[in-house]
């Protein structure tokens, strides 16, 4: 990167009015770090509690969805690399301080989960908030999740618990790998808190 990509980056960064950027290695010391600067972040923002409280759980749950859910692309056998993926937090500078703050994550998943992650978003998009409440009640209900579903750790709560938390339906997308052998696609999820 040359000073200047740097500076049209930073430019570009305050434009969309970003508080917190990180790409690299997701781990749990990692995630600690960032929520404890994304703290510092919001105790400066005029919002009211309850939006930063919905900014940092969103956050959290972004987080820990890369975490866990990350793809790696090696080959069978050898050693899985760290989860790695990227996630942003700013405010939308063009409504002014009644502006919503936006959440964006990414991370490689593998290409044979897009199909059912579609289907669970596109579920998310089409639901009430009533409906998602009522959902995420009744996951928390769902003994028998570890038995209907072998990918999901949380009985599925993390995307019920992102959309409860958003003002919109979650934006959601996939993009290949410039490399067709590659076993894994990017996956973007976006929140409007």
């Amino acid at each position: 990167m040359t000073p200047q990509d740097f500076e049209r980056f930073q430019h570009n960064s305050q434009d969309c009015g970003v508080l917190l950027y990180y790409a690299g290695e997701f781990t749990p010391a990692m995630i600690a770090a960032a929520a404890d600067s994304l703290k510092g972040r919001l105790a400066s923002e005029e919002a009211g509690s309850a939006a930063k409280r919905k900014v940092f759980s969103t956050f959290i749950e972004m987080a820990q969805n890369v975490l866990h859910y990350a793809a790696a692309n090696a080959e069978p056998g050898l050693p899985q690399p760290p989860a790695s993926g990227a996630i942003a937090v700013g405010r939308d500078a063009s409504e002014g301080d009644a502006g919503h703050y936006w959440l964006v994550c990414s991370n490689p998943v593998h290409v044979e989960h897009i199909a059912r992650l579609t289907e669970k978003l596109n579920a998310l998009q089409s639901m009430s908030l009533a409906e998602i409440k009522e959902s995420y009640r009744a996951q928390l209900r769902n003994a028998e999740h570890s038995d209907t579903d072998a990918i999901s750790k949380g009985a599925g709560l993390g995307l019920l618990t992102i959309a409860r938390d958003a003002s919109a339906p979650l934006e959601y997308s996939f993009a290949s790998t410039a490399d067709p052998r590659s076993r894994t696609a990017q996956f973007y999820v976006k929140a409007l808190v």
